[in-house]
């Protein structure tokens, strides 16, 4: 029984809310009130008179005004006019002439008026919530195709490195291959094949854990042996360059706490880009520089020798399908922000000391801080 009656008063109630949005119950509440108000003034003519003969005529066409509108407050108006020219009839008074009728027309249009702007507002503002809930509905949608779009644009590129390893070293074992090598070389490219193939299904998985919202797996790892990793991954990748990468990593910065496939995949990132930027220069010098910092967190600073960044391109660099290249996609340097700050890091460009262009980001240290030692007097 109490599910039921909670039901029955559910129902009332939304079929309650569904006639106040109506365009025609407003007018009519309005309307019934003010003139039951105004009609009021009847019952009392035996105690007051030929006294106050629009006594409740006023507050009649103000609420006639307030919830009904012009047309209601005019019609309120005018019943009001009529009782309390009859109160007076009835009590043997005088009744309003000309200018006394003037009077109380312009205040009960004034009246009138008011109410009219007032529903017309409400109207305005009933129309904008209704087209603001539509563009929001569409903003949602915009908002999906985007993340759709930004997740398919975020796995082309994430995959793109793994793909074309597994494509080189498979390459590189067919012509071993056929050129009768050790069996132990073949297994090795074969081997390396996997691996990256293993690397593409974590890349998949970590892309679709960030869309779901899951959480990094950081751990200790060592920023010299993922550096490494990463040069040697985007060697292969490219095939053979003749990039200069000259590493100087602290040996108190080497311990950081990271997920190694996602801050790899931003090592990745910078590598690729830099090589890049300097497939035209004369010099083609990389430096990798990693120290700590006061705040317990180890800076790594990757430096080429290109022509640089644009400073109107600089600004916007980190933003989505933003890129300083013609052919450029404009997500990898937005998902590695991404990645370095859910890292609690942060991450920035600038210009090098040789001209060209330098990102820098920031990770949290692994290492233990020292252990001081309290000797005895």
């Amino acid at each position: 029984m109490t599910l039921a009656m909670a039901e029955f008063w559910r129902r009332l109630r939304a079929r309650f809310a569904a006639l106040l949005r109506t365009w025609w119950w407003g007018p009519l509440v309005g309307t019934v009130i003010g003139a039951a108000i105004a009609l009021t003034r009847l019952a009392l003519q035996p105690v007051l008179g030929v006294e106050q003969p629009f006594l409740l005529s006023w507050p009649a066409i103000l609420i006639a005004a307030f919830l009904g509108g012009f047309w209601p407050a005019v019609a309120v108006a005018a019943l009001g006019f009529a009782v309390g020219q009859f109160a007076l009839k009835q009590a043997g008074g005088e009744m309003l002439e000309v200018g006394g009728i003037l009077v109380f027309a312009a205040f009960g249009l004034a009246f009138a008026a008011a109410g009219g702007m007032r529903k017309q507002g409400l109207r305005r503002a009933r129309a904008d919530a209704e087209r603001l809930g539509e563009m929001q509905q569409q903003l949602i949608r915009v908002a999906r195709l985007n993340a759709m779009g930004e997740m398919a644009g975020t796995l082309a590129h994430e995959l793109n490195q793994p793909l074309t390893a597994i494509t080189s070293y498979n390459g590189a074992a067919r012509r071993l291959v056929e050129r009768g090598a050790e069996p132990e070389r073949i297994v090795e490219l074969l081997q390396k094949a996997s691996d990256q193939a293993l690397r593409a299904r974590d890349v998949i998985a970590r892309v679709r854990a960030h869309v779901a919202g899951g959480e990094l797996s950081p751990a200790p790892q060592s920023l010299s042996r993922m550096f490494d990793e990463a040069i040697v991954l985007s060697r292969v990748a490219r095939g053979p360059q003749d990039m200069d990468v000259r590493c100087h990593l602290e040996p108190a910065a080497d311990k950081v706490l990271a997920d190694q496939v996602q801050i790899q995949q931003v090592m990745l990132n910078l590598l690729r880009n830099a090589a890049e930027a300097m497939a035209d220069s004369p010099r083609r010098e990389l430096d990798v520089v990693g120290r700590c910092l006061e705040d317990g967190m180890v800076q790594v600073s990757v430096s080429d020798t290109g022509p640089g960044i644009a400073p109107q391109v600089l600004e916007r660099l980190f933003q989505p399908f933003v890129s300083g290249k013609h052919d450029g996609m404009g997500v990898g340097l937005s998902i590695s922000r991404n990645i370095v700050e859910a890292h609690g890091g942060r991450m920035w460009a600038d210009r090098s000391a040789n001209g060209g262009a330098a990102f820098h980001f920031t990770l949290r240290s692994a290492r233990e801080p020292p252990v001081v030692e309290s000797g005895g007097s």
